[in-house]
């Protein structure tokens, strides 16, 4: 059912056509204006389909109330009415979406018939926009998306019925055929600030080149995945399989580096995975190529990898595990030691090229570790004393980049140490910091509880009891850890010898130092360094 708006600044006749009997001809809902700019205000509350006006009215006219129904309620039909037959007045009502211009006096018969029609034309327009045909070109339009989810889900491991599968890739255009094999490229982007300097109409250049250079040779399936990957799903147009296909595909992904530093002037890394079953094996396929590239340092910039090819063993963080860690200095309020650390640790893995996926994953989950555990203990959430949600670092990409992950955890650190939910100046807590900074800068030396308590000041059993009472363990725990955790980082990164390192760590005796090692580790020093040992 339809709903009417009758628009006149003559009361008489305006009440006339209200009066006639739009029930009969499909209208729900009859309204009636004396102005222009009341029925602004009609049509602001009402979703009005047709409006009969005249066109001369005080304020607002006929013609200027159809241009503003045209631009801002589109699919309202006007019809005008006027006594005055000049032939502008219909050509400026055609240009603002009138459908029809009748004369003045209008008998009812006529205007309720033309009403009558433009409502059937109103009804089509909104049969045609919800037909199965502006489906389609709804599809048509978002087609891309709707693409690159289907293969999200492929690649995630959905097992979608095989009638439905088929029907979906119909449906989107995917001339892919169930039962053969397909290929894999995963291309990394290698700069977090392209050349161009819109990061998404980057990708959308990269996804572009590499579409031209494959499509000749291949059907290709483009998509994006939850780790900034692109993703190209290739499948051999003429059904085959050969070695030349293989080296056409690898040629392929070199040309495409090629193209994109010199075109787009970014590089990129891409992993050539070898064929597997198109749909069965293709999650299988997705997850044993990025487990590859996961081994591959952002510092490899510009190359191809085919899968399967070996890459180098991953190495240990050992400035991300040296003590003091960083859950130590936080909580002990020690910002510019933990500024340091984070600065040698980031050092360690740009020189190393330990810039993989997989190491980066590893110094956020333990920067996470610490930063939840300071929160916790404070019986905050990490929102609360960051000011930072990690969620939106992850969702922005931070944390598949070394430069992203220390950009997030300068900024955690920075609204941690001026946060207020934590008062480090406190006299106990500088105490505590004061009591590690003195024992790690004199691990060598003596650190007995005498020599602590003569350097903070206060007596050996009063120290004792305020540091186990704040720190829930004893001054010599923390020593016998500290020296233990240092140790072991020595062992693994350095050829010293064992009798010297013991002397580093404040032993006169290098075998009790072994046999405390060995009883903090269940090994000797000799045996953990033949196990852990990285040095080549």
């Amino acid at each position: 059912m339809s709903q009417l708006l009758l628009v006149d600044d003559e009361p008489m006749i305006v009440s006339s056509m209200v009066a006639n009997d739009w029930a009969g001809i499909g209208i729900e809902g009859v309204h009636k204006a004396g102005s222009g700019l009341e029925a602004l205000t009609i049509l602001a509350s009402t979703p009005i389909d047709i409006v009969v006006t005249d066109i001369r009215m005080p304020g607002m006219d006929g013609l200027q109330l159809c241009k503003h129904i045209q631009e801002h309620y589109p699919r309202t039909k006007c019809i005008l009415l006027s006594g005055y037959g000049e032939f502008e007045y219909a050509k400026k009502a055609i240009t603002y979406g009138t459908v029809n211009y009748l004369l003045k006096p209008v008998k009812d018969e006529e205007l309720m018939g033309e009403v009558a029609r433009v409502k059937e034309l109103v009804e089509r327009e909104w049969e045609r926009i919800g037909s199965f045909e502006q489906a389609r070109h709804t599809i048509r339009v978002h087609l891309p998306l709707l693409r690159a989810n289907l293969l999200n889900d492929l690649l995630s491991g959905i097992r979608l019925p095989n009638t439905l599968l088929t029907e979906r890739m119909n449906e989107y255009r995917l001339p892919f055929r169930a039962g053969e094999r397909a290929s894999m490229l995963l291309v990394r982007i290698d700069e977090s600030e392209p050349a161009i300097g819109d990061s998404a109409l980057h990708e959308y250049a990269v996804r572009n080149i590499a579409c031209e250079l494959l499509e000749s040779w291949y059907e290709v399936w483009p998509g994006k995945d939850s780790f900034g990957y692109l993703c190209f799903l290739l499948q051999d147009k003429t059904g085959g399989e050969s070695e030349a296909g293989g080296k056409r595909l690898e040629n392929a992904a070199r040309e495409l580096v090629a193209k994109v530093g010199s075109f787009l002037r970014g590089p990129i890394t891409v992993l050539v995975g070898e064929p597997r079953l198109f749909p069965l094996e293709i999650a299988d396929q997705y997850r044993k190529s990025l487990n590859e590239f996961r081994k591959v340092p952002r510092s490899e910039q510009g190359i191809v990898i085919l899968e399967g090819e070996t890459r180098s063993q991953s190495r240990s963080l050992d400035s991300l595990y040296a003590p003091p860690g960083f859950q130590q200095l936080f909580e002990a309020g020690r910002w510019p030691d933990a500024r340091t650390k984070l600065a040698g640790l980031e050092t360690e893995m740009r020189e190393k090229r330990l810039d993989t996926e997989e190491h980066v994953i590893e110094v956020v989950y333990a920067l996470m570790n610490a930063f939840l555990y300071i929160a916790h203990l404070q019986g905050k959430t990490l929102m609360e004393l960051t000011g930072f949600e990690a969620d939106i670092a992850s969702e922005q990409g931070m944390f598949t980049r070394l430069d992203g992950v220390m950009e997030w955890a300068d900024m955690a650190l920075r609204s941690l140490e001026t946060s207020n939910v934590r008062e480090f100046k406190d006299s106990k807590g500088v105490l505590i910091s004061k009591i590690h900074r003195f024992i790690e800068n004199r691990i060598a030396d003596d650190v007995s509880l005498q020599a602590i308590a003569d350097h903070v000041g206060l007596h050996p059993a009063y120290l004792s009891s305020l540091y186990k009472q704040e720190s829930k363990e004893n001054i010599s725990d923390f020593i016998m850890r500290f020296r233990m955790e240092k140790a072991s980082v020595l062992l693994r990164t350095t050829d010293i010898r064992i009798y010297e390192l013991s002397g580093q760590l404040g032993f006169q005796n290098p075998p009790y130092f072994s046999k405390l090692f060995k009883y903090y580790y269940g090994v000797t020093p000799q045996d953990y360094r033949d196990r852990n040992g990285t040095l080549p």
